[in-house]
């Protein structure tokens, strides 16, 4: 009896050992796998997407939160009659079932690199991964210190892009409306068209000039965020903080948009794409990116300075004072949870890429396809991408230009010769994927038949809903596939030829353009037969006001434009 009441004394005072290396190397290993591939997921957005390249600096201040959070120790107590029974038992029962689950949305993300439902899909699932490891380790008490750092991850996350779009142009509305109403209170001309400001002789000012402000609204809320939890701010004051760092961003990026206008305006804005100075062979950003840059560094003083006004008093519950504990990350499951877990990743990552290049192992490489326009001959004005084409697409690069026969131009307000809009011209949209990036049935859905109708254009042909023409073009020894569409508004009419030319096309096949579009079907198909982006160019051409009614005469025009202007260039093998 003396002996069974010893027993239980030492049992409620001997802390159970610690675990084993192997088992906090190895449950560290399935911590941070699942949270590699997402980060890998979304780097292609933090590339590709200005508007989210803040995504870059996001983990690291995730990191340092989760070091300064105050996290009780590592238990690894079984026996405690007041934790849950679910306490120790979380990661089999959530933990595995999950990284199974893991596996074919990885998949379903090799085709469809550019859905972003999927990056709040796979972040769900590598958050809930992290949090049951932890809790078997401590509970709700471990684990609820540890939720806001990585709640502040979702700043690194691609708004949905209906979302997203749809709250940049409702700026872009708000700031051009509040622009023009300014510009007529000091008496100048102006006038707005969309979303485009009409000042007369000195022409239009773009939604990119007239800038939205989602940049600036995103930047002051990760700033805010960070710097609330650094200074120890309770939930209602760090709301209120947010609050007054939106307001902050939304008020300087107004500022900046009315400068930028009210120069047009005088006639400057010919020095608003100039160096602001130049040293030996370097240039400085051109005002118009310099005062973006200025406009960032305000936002960012004035957030600091509002936070440290609120910190006064209490300065004493601010993070920095705090050490930085590296135990608050640690997570030893068995052995025969982490090891199937590793294996689970590593398969996932391994087994997708090979589902997919068994497919690719069968293709022909192509040529590249490139757009020349170095012509003394001809004059060329380049065009601002909007940013809503620029996040439907997610190319790594693009350009948007157009061009005319010098013979054509027309005199400016200045003397200087422009692009005469009534003659005859070329405009063309050139961008570039590379393998692996967004999906090319995005391509479907920004075609000329949804988006020009929207410029006040009227489609002839095809009629909508069919098919379009496709026309071969020569270009050197190959044919190349152009779609043809043709619009007219009044008298005047444009016709308009794009083609998608891959990197890699299945011997036998033509370069016909993408289809299957946002559709949910159409993505999971894509994914089970392995056809993910191999890489490639858009490239769509427009002549205007062709002095033709022919179709035929426009595609002979096309034939002498791509003799002029497009090459096919071998890629270098090393």
């Amino acid at each position: 009896m003396n002996d069974q009441v010893l027993t239980d004394v030492l049992d409620k005072t001997i802390p159970p050992p610690a675990p084993s290396r192997a088992n906090s190397i190895l449950g560290s290993l399935a911590m941070l796998a699942p949270w590699a591939l997402l980060l890998f997921q979304l780097s292609t957005t933090w590339e590709t997407n200005e508007q989210y390249s803040h995504g870059y600096i996001v983990p690291l201040l995730c990191l340092y939160l989760l070091l300064k959070a105050n996290v009780p120790p590592l238990s690894y107590e079984t026996r405690d009659p007041s934790q849950s029974p679910f306490q120790g038992k979380a990661f089999l029962i959530l933990g595995i079932p999950l990284a199974f689950a893991f596996a074919p949305l990885w998949v379903v993300r090799g085709a469809n690199s550019d859905w972003r439902l999927l990056n709040l899909a796979l972040y769900a699932v590598v958050l809930v991964l992290t949090l049951v490891q932890w809790y078997d380790h401590g509970g709700w008490k471990r684990i609820r210190p540890l939720l806001f750092p990585l709640l502040f991850f979702l700043v690194a996350i691609p708004w949905p892009l209906a979302t997203d779009l749809s709250l940049t142009q409702w700026f872009q509305e708000r700031i051009s409306s509040l622009i023009v109403d300014v510009l007529l209170l000091l008496e100048h001309e102006a006038r707005l068209e969309g979303t485009v400001i009409d000042v007369g002789v000195f022409g239009q000012i773009g939604v990119d000039q007239a800038c939205s402000g989602i940049h600036g609204l995103q930047a002051s809320l990760v700033v805010t965020l960070f710097l609330g939890a650094y200074f120890g701010f309770k939930p209602v004051k760090h709301s209120v903080y947010v609050l007054l760092g939106t307001v902050v961003a939304l008020l300087l990026n107004l500022l900046r948009a009315f400068a930028l206008s009210f120069m047009k305006v005088k006639g400057k804005d010919d020095i608003l794409e100039q160096s602001f100075f130049s040293l030996g062979g370097w240039d400085s950003p051109n005002i118009h990116d310099l005062a973006g840059w200025i406009e960032t560094g305000l936002i960012f003083l004035m957030i600091l300075l509002l936070g440290r006004m609120a910190s006064r008093g209490n300065r004493i519950d601010a993070i920095a004072n705090a050490p930085s504990n590296w135990s608050n990350l640690g997570s030893a499951p068995p052995l025969y949870l982490s090891i199937p877990t590793i294996l689970i990743f590593v398969g996932t990552a391994v087994g997708s890429e090979l589902h997919y290049r068994n497919t690719e192992s069968a293709m022909e490489t192509l040529p590249t396809l490139e757009l020349s326009l170095e012509d003394p001959e001809i004059f060329t004005e380049k065009n601002i991408i909007s940013q809503q084409v620029a996040a439907q697409l997610h190319y790594k690069d693009a350009r948007s230009v157009q061009w005319q026969d010098r013979f054509r131009l027309r005199v400016g307000p200045f003397g200087t010769e422009v692009l005469n809009h009534n003659a005859e011209h070329w405009q063309a949209f050139e961008c570039n994927w590379e393998s692996g990036g967004a999906c090319t049935a995005v391509l479907s859905t920004h075609s000329p038949e949804s988006c020009l109708p929207l410029t006040g254009l009227v489609q002839i042909k095809p009629p909508r809903g069919s098919a379009p023409l496709m026309i071969p073009v020569r270009i050197g020894n190959r044919d190349v596939l152009f779609e043809m569409y043709e619009f007219v508004r009044g008298p005047r009419k444009l016709f308009v030829f794009r083609c998608f030319w891959p990197s890699m096309i299945l011997p036998g096949k033509t370069n016909a353009f993408p289809s299957g579009g946002y559709d949910f079907k159409g993505r999971i198909k894509a994914a089970i037969e392995g056809r993910r982006n191999v890489g490639g160019t858009m490239m769509a051409l427009a002549l205007a006001n062709a002095n033709t009614e022919s179709s035929q005469t426009a595609i002979d025009k096309l034939q002498i434009i791509a003799d002029q202007r497009l090459i096919l260039l071998d890629k270098q093998t090393p």
